[in-house]
């Protein structure tokens, strides 16, 4: 079956949360099961921006069709202009999709929202030197693929699982900041 026929048939996982969590499922499960749904998003849609936020709408449960229509124009780094990395763009959109305000006056909300990007943006910074696309391409595997002539190349470097790891470690490292910042709302 292919993946769309599934995701039609089936809404999605419940909400995350520590307290309706099976015995056994820690918040380190529920993470890795983001990362590997967005490895695997990427490895069959190559859409970076795309992948990452449908792999983060799905297991914490805030579809939003209209948000990955949006961001499928971002992948490869903006429209493929190498600018700041698709998976980056999805995280932070997710951020935003689940932390948000719909009122455009709620200062407290878009001090959360910067706090949680910040942590984001951060945590890729230290693992990859950088959020822009090619930079991310060069940390990984020595050089960019900034022609459609160099594809077949990109393929033999292995530029695709690459980069679908880099959506991986975009989507856990939001869905534990998202999760952090949720916690800690419900705490104060």
């Amino acid at each position: 079956m292919h993946i769309d026929q599934f995701t039609e048939r089936h809404p999605g996982p419940k909400q995350i949360s520590p307290e309706d969590a099976p015995p056994g499922i820690t918040q380190e499960r529920v993470l890795d099961a983001i990362a590997q749904t967005a490895f695997t998003n990427l490895r069959t849609y190559s859409n970076c921006a795309r992948s990452t936020l449908w792999a983060l709408q799905t297991h914490l449960c805030f579809p939003d069709a209209a948000a990955l229509r949006a961001v499928s124009a971002l992948a490869g780094g903006i429209g493929g202009t190498g600018e700041t990395c698709g998976a980056v763009i999805g995280a932070l959109s997710a951020v935003g999709l689940r932390l948000g305000s719909d009122a455009p006056h709620d200062a407290e909300a878009r001090e959360v929202v910067a706090r949680a990007v910040r942590r984001v943006v951060d945590e890729l910074i230290a693992l990859y030197g950088t959020t822009r696309c090619y930079g991310i391409q060069e940390h990984l595997i020595g050089w960019a693929c900034d022609d459609p002539s160099k594809e077949e190349a990109w393929r033999e470097a292995r530029g695709q699982v690459a980069c679908a790891t880099v959506c991986a470690e975009a989507a856990r490292i939001t869905a534990r900041v998202i999760l952090d910042t949720e916690s800690s709302a419900a705490d104060s």
